[in-house]
């Protein structure tokens, strides 16, 4: 065992499991938190794509500058997107990292556990796991089909 894993002797079963616990809720509400800011930034970019898309085409920029946003902002969809992806997955392996510590731990075999078994866990994680592949594919099909 690393140090990263071992214990303090001085750290008592029900403090451990406590602090576990609350590293764990902290990253659980960080993708809360991640999952909002996809769903904020999605409703946005779609927003600004349809007003693109109903603008007449004779701008006073010109078309020119419509047809890049037109290509831009899926381009920039799809950009937010995966880096919100990819910091829920950081907080999908932080608590990862946790309840491995906390099982490490055989003095804590009789506590409960901290977020219930694995289908439980991977039904909860659903949204926050598949919208934004889901949001890219979108964003992908509007950017080659015009």
């Amino acid at each position: 065992m690393d140090e990263r894993t071992s214990t303090h002797p001085a750290v008592s079963a029900i403090d451990f499991y406590r602090l576990i616990r609350g590293q764990i809720e902290h990253e659980d509400n960080l993708i809360t938190q991640r999952l909002s800011w996809f769903l904020a930034s999605q409703a946005f970019l779609f927003s600004a794509f349809a007003i693109v898309l109903n603008a007449p085409l004779q701008s006073r920029f010109g078309d020119r500058v419509q047809i890049v946003f037109f290509k831009l902002i899926p381009i920039i969809a799809i950009a937010v997107g995966l880096l919100i992806w990819l910091a829920i997955w950081g907080g999908i392996l932080a608590m990862r990292r946790l309840r491995v510590m906390l099982h490490a731990r055989s003095d804590l075999a009789d506590f409960p556990m901290i977020q219930g078994p694995r289908h439980t866990r991977w039904m909860g994680l659903g949204a926050p796991v598949f919208l934004p592949p889901v949001f890219a594919a979108v964003w992908a099909a509007l950017l080659f089909v015009g």
